[in-house]
């Protein structure tokens, strides 16, 4: 199943009458990624120096070290979460965006089972000015830069196998008279 067909089944009740999803994609607040990695790794050195002190083997070491990372990744989940509602108002450490003829609409991710749960947030197109992506560097994600009629911008990031480009190209189409 295509990846638009995918959301459109997974968020179906809030789409509009002959409605469909024209670009899909999860997206973090800026240096979420950097956040997640450097506090995963912080996590797992103090667990592991943590749990030497606890015994000396290696099962000791080694759960040590994996409940730090849990703590790391719970830490930049939190503070993902801070981000985002201070750079949109939405609680939520991670968004799916769903692009329409009609709406750019934003759901918060589910931590669990990384699924979108909840309409969070939903744009007229036309209160929409652009999407913008641009090229990742080395390991880290796309930049996204929504900017709104208003003034006010919005600055994510997405991993490159969420394809952010085609949002912003299917916004570019939908735009287009």
């Amino acid at each position: 199943m295509a990846r638009n067909e995918t959301v459109a089944a997974a968020i179906g009740r809030y789409l509009r009458k002959s409605e469909k999803p024209l670009a899909a994609g999860r997206a973090a607040p800026r240096r979420s990624v950097t956040t997640t990695a450097l506090l995963a790794g912080v996590g797992a050195a103090a667990g592991y120096t943590v749990s030497t002190f606890l015994g000396d083997d290696t099962l000791t070491a080694a759960l040590g070290a994996a409940f730090g990372v849990v703590v790391g990744l719970m830490a930049a989940s939190m503070v993902s979460n801070f981000r985002m509602r201070r750079a949109a108002g939405i609680r939520a450490a991670v968004v799916t965006m769903v692009l329409t003829r009609q709406r750019l609409l934003m759901f918060r991710q589910s931590w669990f089972n990384n699924r979108a749960v909840e309409l969070v947030r939903e744009y007229p197109l036309g209160s929409v000015d652009d999407v913008s992506v641009g090229p990742s560097k080395f390991v880290s994600p796309h930049p996204i830069t929504i900017a709104f009629t208003d003034g006010s911008i919005l600055r994510l990031e997405a991993a490159k196998y969420e394809e952010p480009g085609k949002l912003a190209e299917a916004f570019a189409d939908a735009k287009r008279p």
